[in-house]
Parts: structure tokens; C-alpha cells; sequence
């Protein structure tokens, strides 16, 4: 395989794990379709600027898109996901004593199923005391046939607005991560928000990682 191929392999296998389409990408990053394809199948060279282009579509550092964690290319299922109910998907629980508020996402989430979403985390935060929660959110368990999965665009655009609301409402900020790729896009979301000030991201490379129990007071405890 030479530099070609494996760099439109690198771009194929963050493109499905983000649940884009070729002409998803094209579309948000201005670039040709057909180019995509012809990238993405080796046959086209690829400039610096270009490759910045679909990192900042993909909400990836280009750092990131060099790295050694690799994915399968099967495209994720979110068509499938998003028929489950919510209830399986997102959750939430406040602990009034401790001012502090879990969340984990098991599975894609639509825009609309967003929007519901956000009311009600922000209807849990008014009652605790205002610039004191703790936060902690787990998105390990997002995943579609054992693969991480990642926000979509339409997300990130959402949890970017949540982000600022919660920041001057928030102590500190822990969000649990499914792999680099995602710790990465978190990272990107809280530098844009200003919520990077009181947030860490966490990812550790080990398969407990992902089925641990959450003991959410423990991710607190050290600060």
C-alpha cells in the first residue's frame, strides 16, 4: 500500500465512524464529491490545505488524523441506532447533595431528540448551586457494531451551545471518552465553548475501560 492509499483509508475510516457520506463531507467542506472519492481511493494527491479542510469538517486536530488508532470500515449504523428508544440511548441522574449531574449516551442521538435533550439538562442544573456542579458525562458506550461512534456535525453544534450555557454554572467538568478520535472532537468542542478551562476528557486503552461500572463521585475526588 503506498502514502495514497493509506491516506484515503485514514480519511474513509473517520468519515463512516462520524456517520458522514461522501457527499455529507463534500457538502460541508466545499470540496467535490468526486475528489473525495478519488482521495479516498488513492488516486489523488491531496494538498496541505485540503487535508486541513477535512480535518477541521471531520472536527479533528491533523495531529489526530495521523495517528496509530485505526477503525473498521464499516459505516455506522445510525439509521438503526436512532430506532431505538431514547431511553436506551441518553440518561441522566442529579444528585442535589453532591451538586453533581451524570449523563451517558449509548448510541447515536438525532437533532430533534437534541433539542428535548438540552431543556431538561438545563431544567436539572437551575436548582443546584450556581457556579459549583460537577459534571460528569460517559460517552463510552457509544459505539455500532463494537466501533466508537462520534458526534455528527448537527451534535457538536448543539453541545457547543449547551457547553457555554453550563460554563459559568460549573466547578469542574469530566467527560468520558470511547477512544482518542472522541477524546480528541471533546477537546476541540470545550476549547470552542471556553468550557476547556474547567474540563478534562479521559480515554485509557484497555477494554475495562469501556464495560467499567461509573462510580461518578471517584472522578472528583482527586480535585
Amino acid at each position: 500500500m503506498n502514502i495514497l492509499e493509506d491516506f484515503g483509508l485514514r480519511l474513509k475510516e473517520l468519515r463512516l465512524r462520524s456517520g458522514m457520506s461522501q457527499d455529507m463531507l463534500a457538502a460541508r467542506s466545499g470540496l467535490d464529491r468526486t475528489y473525495i472519492g478519488g482521495v479516498e481511493r488513492g488516486e489523488r494527491n491531496i494538498s496541505l490545505k485540503n487535508i486541513e479542510l477535512l480535518c477541521n469538517t471531520l472536527d479533528i486536530d491533523i495531529r489526530y488524523f495521523f495517528d496509530q488508532e485505526r477503525f473498521s470500515l464499516n459505516s455506522a449504523q445510525l439509521k438503526r441506532e436512532l430506532e431505538r428508544p431514547l431511553k436506551e440511548r441518553f440518561f441522566y441522574r442529579v444528585d442535589s447533595e453532591r451538586n453533581l449531574i451524570t449523563w451517558q449516551v449509548v448510541g447515536a442521538l438525532s437533532v430533534d431528540e437534541i433539542k428535548g435533550i438540552v431543556a431538561e439538562l438545563k431544567a436539572a442544573c437551575r436548582p443546584l448551586r450556581l457556579g459549583k456542579v460537577k459534571l460528569l458525562i460517559d460517552n463510552r458506550r457509544m459505539m455500532s457494531k463494537g466501533q466508537p461512534l462520534v458526534f455528527q456535525h448537527e451534535i457538536t453544534e448543539r453541545w457547543e451551545e449547551l457547553q457555554r450555557w453550563f460554563l459559568p454554572r460549573c466547578e469542574e467538568v469530566v467527560v468520558l471518552c470511547n477512544s482518542r478520535f472522541m477524546q480528541n472532537q471533546m477537546n476541540r468542542l470545550a476549547k470552542r465553548s471556553g468550557i476547556i478551562a474547567v474540563q478534562k476528557s479521559l480515554f485509557r486503552e484497555d477494554e475495562e475501560w469501556l464495560t467499567a461500572e461509573l462510580d461518578p463521585i471517584s472522578y472528583f475526588e482527586s480535585r
